[in-house]
């Protein structure tokens, strides 16, 4: 064997690797889930690249037009005579910008299906789990690795997508596109929730494999917990936070980007709702309303201050309900016989 032989081996042998860099358990979790992880990144990607463009793009029509940080309705003056420029500018970036933040609303729930629910159904229906047993390695090592690592790249990812994708909301501004925070496709996919949501995804995927112990079931299982989760979050969003309440005289001031869950009515001063269909036609509205003792306006909304309280809140629920389906996983790993 020739000298130069001899080095080229010794430089091989040198050589770290990924498996010198990545080894035992965290190297096997690499190996197996490279491509998820490879495609992942390929969407992150094309996600982040897609919210800078997008908000390149609308903030410079902003300028050329002069529309920065106007409504569609009730803005300033300068911004009354430009209606058909807004109106021009939310057909050209609204359904762009949706489509973005759609595309990062849908990272949990692909993280579920093509992350969360093979994770461990694979490995209980090809029967590689009881190789990996038999070299010493401990049940509970073994389930550390497999969800902590996947589940801590889908929340990075997902959370760097979520960036951008507020980033490019705001650009846009929310009042002269007409996309708000509360929003269905908005909320979850421009704030913290969304990595709730990531970790959930994952979680709900693991749990529904380790008791069908089938990748396809798993799968359907997942979207279907998912769904129901996001329907029953979605449901209760408005209420996670208190509101503010608005009770007096006159009729509150509100931002364009305000939550209104109650939008003004006449109340009385016990604060119920009065019906004014009746007064409608009468000669002298206020009157009739005073006649009956509703001479009061009531209201509640979600100042946009409260953006970022709901969207922790609704975040803190889905690692709640994350961490719950993980205890599930851990201790049917543990006590059953696989």
């Amino acid at each position: 064997m020739s000298t130069a032989t001899l080095e080229r081996e010794s430089a091989t042998d040198r050589d770290p690797g990924p498996r010198r860099l990545l080894h035992g358990m965290t190297w096997l979790v690499w190996r197996q889930h490279r491509g998820a992880l490879w495609t992942g990144l390929a969407l992150v990607a094309v996600l982040v690249v897609a919210a800078v463009l997008l908000r390149n793009a609308a903030v410079a029509h902003q300028a050329a037009h002069g529309i920065a940080g106007c409504p569609l309705m009730g803005g300033p003056e300068r911004c009354s005579s430009r209606l058909e420029v807004i109106e021009e500018y939310r057909g050209l970036y609204s359904t762009p910008l949706r489509l973005l933040l759609a595309g990062i609303l849908a990272l949990p729930f692909l993280g579920g299906l093509f992350v969360g629910a093979p994770l461990i159904a694979r490995e209980l229906e090809a029967d590689t789990h009881r190789l990996v047993w038999a070299q010493g390695i401990t049940r509970e090592r073994w389930l550390l690795h497999k969800l902590a690592l996947p589940m801590g790249a889908m929340v990075a990812g997902t959370g760097v997508a979520a960036w951008f994708g507020s980033w490019a909301l705001e650009g846009a501004g929310q009042a002269t596109i007409g996309l708000y925070w509360y929003s269905p496709t908005a909320f979850v996919s421009t704030g913290p929730a969304v990595l709730g949501y990531a970790a959930l995804g994952v979680a709900l995927g693991a749990m529904a494999g380790t008791l069908t112990r089938r990748t396809l079931p798993a799968m359907v299982l997942t979207l279907g917990a998912m769904g129901a989760v996001t329907a029953l979050l979605t449901t209760i969003r408005s209420h996670v936070v208190s509101p503010v309440v608005s009770f007096g005289r006159s009729v509150p001031q509100l931002r364009e980007e305000d939550w209104v869950l109650v939008q003004p009515q006449a109340a009385r001063a016990d604060r119920t709702i009065f019906d004014a269909g009746p007064c409608y036609p009468a000669d002298d509205f206020d009157a009739c309303l005073a006649d009956n003792g509703a001479s009061w306006e009531y209201s509640e909304h979600h100042p946009i201050g409260h953006m970022r309280d709901l969207q922790l809140a609704e975040g803190a629920l889905c690692l709640g309900l994350a961490a719950l389906a993980v205890t599930f996983v851990w201790l049917w790993m543990r006590r059953r016989a696989f």
